[in-house]
């Protein structure tokens, strides 16, 4: 066996998972979430059902990929520095994103997201459930605290417009410095961090 050999096996792998999810989306966006089947997907990704299943046991694992990725990224860039202040962290997780964001897979998630209203909602609730105990300090301020709930809530949004303008295309370096100026103003005024950046459940 040649030491390429494994590689090459999880190159193929990962085109194939990517070859399928992609095709998801694109059905989700064209036909809907609740009306598209995996046979459906099977068929049209040219794979069998069961291989579809193997990658994504569920529809509800094809919409939760994004917002999964999202968050995964960013525990990992506070893991490499647990001391890193909140503005900072943004800062490296957005410039992580735009590097190594794939792109047609996000503007993918975009257009399913406003061809079915309300399925991202129920992605983000998923991951929120899924994601297992973490040194992130997801916590935050007091959730019964209304002030700090409108800044997590602000602060949320920013970054959605981040991520919508990642996968339009549109993220300029410029656009990149106000809106992270925009978070840290937000932060600053209600007193909110870290805990921000959790998906609501």
């Amino acid at each position: 066996m040649t030491s390429g050999g494994p590689g090459l096996r999880e190159r193929s792998k990962a085109r194939r998972r990517r070859l399928i999810l992609h095709t998801a989306l694109r059905l989700f966006t064209e036909r809907g979430y609740d009306r598209t089947t995996i046979a459906d997907i099977a068929e049209a990704a040219e794979v069998a059902p069961r291989t579809v299943t193997g990658y994504f046991p569920s529809k509800l694992d094809f919409i939760t990929e994004w917002p999964a990725s999202i968050e995964q990224r960013i525990i990992a860039v506070y893991e490499e520095d647990p001391t890193v202040e909140f503005i900072d962290l943004v800062d490296g997780w957005w410039h992580d994103l735009r590097d190594n964001v794939d792109r047609e897979e996000a503007a993918l998630t975009r257009a399913m997201a406003l061809a079915n209203p309300g399925v991202i909602a129920m992605a983000e609730a998923e991951v929120s459930r899924r994601t297992p105990g973490t040194g992130f300090p997801f916590g935050g301020t007091d959730r019964d605290d209304l002030f700090g709930a409108a800044g997590r809530a602000a602060i949320r949004g920013v970054n959605h417009v981040f991520l919508r303008g990642v996968a339009e295309g549109r993220m300029t370096d410029e656009l990149h410095g106000d809106l992270l100026h925009l978070i840290r103003t937000i932060a600053e005024r209600t007193d909110v961090g870290h805990g921000s950046l959790k998906l609501d459940p």
